[in-house]
């Protein structure tokens, strides 16, 4: 087998690893691969060498009386490119992160550097030492790619479309480091829980309106007030006249905050498993997502606001006035009142709205039957759909009972999530944690708010 094939193989062989989740074993074969080729470029370098020593042994040219070749002409002196990237990383970070378009391509390279794949992957492979071993166990270049902050390419292309330009966004990840602090995730980690996290939440997944900051940990919004049930506001137009004036204009603001809040969240493991597992950065990101999800809807449902977010129940109380519809019983819910709760809210805001519950409450729904003991509703958790519309379990929502409000209907485009960009994390190993124990430590900033309060209602139970 030549060599170059050998390289072909060993190249396939890592990218099979890396798709498993084996970052250990595909960092191995990639080191083979990179070995492999070293020893190819030093083979065409020789046959170099060699032909250039064949021209030293032949005879001399007729005329020159000596054996050596005519004097060569100088060649132009080149400028100095960049150091080209590494094939096989470049290979292997296609593998993994798949193919990327021509403009995300040019952001990025202006962004971090013609070889921003390589640094992406620097930074990987540190953040896997890191987490196995701490800041003791880097190097010093190491701990230094750690220290920059990249956001996630989510983030950066959302920065771009909106008028950002390449200097603006290093200032921003500069800033963000400095606020952040720690040692970041890296930017391929921090994408993955950003795609991941709608599908696993019920506000983020159900379409809330979500703010990147790119300074400061706050912003504020206009809170429109002086409408009614249909109408977010008392601006009317006018039919008629040219000069005829609206009959109703009494458009008012208030004005809101928002705060970032910081948001840290602690994943721990067994000394044993980060030791050994292979694919520990994999079993840290799932991790990471999971508990990021299951927060994130305790606060957005129910967050009293103080220090987080304020939910749309702060405190399993409605304290924000949201529409109430009774079920039409003391200590149940009823056909009824679930039908009517639909129409909670105006039948332009309702299309895109859905419902959030615990499932003992989408139990006690399912179970609900007719005169003839059938089924009113079918089998949510299949279908995830009442009354055509979708259906989120989430338990922190409050249980039922008396003058509880144990079902949330609106269009979660009215709650507002703001979150700077970035993430960093921390390792912790000492009396505190524990034994044979590893705490990793996240921290962001996060929060959120109701904005339009027309576009929810909720179920109380009450007759």
């Amino acid at each position: 087998m030549t060599l170059k094939e050998q390289l072909a193989l060993k190249l396939a062989e890592s990218r099979k690893a890396f798709e498993a989740g084996d970052v250990e074993q595909g960092n191995k074969l990639k080191g083979e691969a990179e070995s492999i080729k070293s020893a190819l470029d030093g083979l065409v370098a020789l046959d170099g060498i060699q032909e250039s020593a064949k021209g030293l042994m032949r005879p001399s040219l007729p005329g020159t009386g000596g054996g050596s070749q005519p004097e060569q002409q100088p060649k132009p002196k080149q400028e100095s490119q960049p150091e080209p990237e590494s094939a096989a990383v470049k290979a292997v970070y296609q593998m993994r992160f798949g193919d990327e378009s021509a403009i995300k391509q040019a952001v990025l390279t202006d962004l971090i550097g013609i070889n921003y794949r390589q640094q992406v992957w620097n930074q990987n492979a540190a953040f896997a030492k890191y987490l196995r071993g701490g800041e003791s166990n880097l190097e010093r270049d190491e701990a230094k790619q750690l220290k920059a902050q990249i956001f996630a390419f989510e983030d950066i292309e959302s920065m771009v479309k909106n008028g950002y330009s390449v200097a603006e966004i290093k200032a921003t990840m500069v800033e963000a480091q400095g606020t952040l602090g720690g040692f970041a995730v890296p930017t391929t980690m921090q994408s993955e829980i950003i795609r991941r996290l709608p599908g696993l939440t019920a506000v983020r997944g159900g379409g809330a309106t979500v703010v990147n900051l790119t300074t400061g940990n706050a912003t504020e919004y206009l809170e429109v007030t002086g409408g009614n049930d249909v109408y977010a506001s008392g601006l009317r137009g006018a039919w008629g006249s040219e000069t005829q004036s609206p009959a109703e204009k009494n458009l008012t603001f208030g004005m809101k905050t928002i705060n970032a809040d910081i948001y840290t969240y602690k994943v721990p493991m067994s000394q044993s498993l980060v030791e050994d597992a292979a694919n520990l950065v994999n079993i840290l990101q799932e991790e990471a997502t999971m508990t990021m999800a299951l927060d994130e809807d305790d606060a957005f449902l129910i967050g009293d606001g103080v220090g987080k977010p304020l939910g749309i129940l702060p405190g399993n109380a409605n304290t924000l006035a949201l529409a109430e519809i009774n079920s039409g019983n003391v200590s149940l819910v009823t056909a009824d009142g679930i039908k009517k709760l639909k129409r909670g809210i105006a039948v332009q805001y309702r299309n895109d709205g859905s419902y959030v519950a615990n499932s003992a409450t989408f139990q006690a729904v399912e179970l609900l039957k007719d005169g003839q003991g059938l089924y009113l509703f079918p089998d949510l958790t299949n279908i995830d759909s009442l009354l055509g519309r979708r259906t989120y379990e989430v338990e922190a929502m409050p249980d039922i009972a008396a003058n509880a409000f144990p079902i949330i209907f609106g269009a979660m485009r009215g709650y507002y999530i703001v979150e700077r960009s970035g993430m960093t994390v921390a390792r912790y190993q000492d009396s505190n944690t524990g034994i044979n124990k590893v705490e990793y430590q996240f921290r962001r900033r996060v929060g959120g708010r109701v904005v339009r309060p027309w576009l929810f209602c909720i179920q109380k139970i009450a007759a």
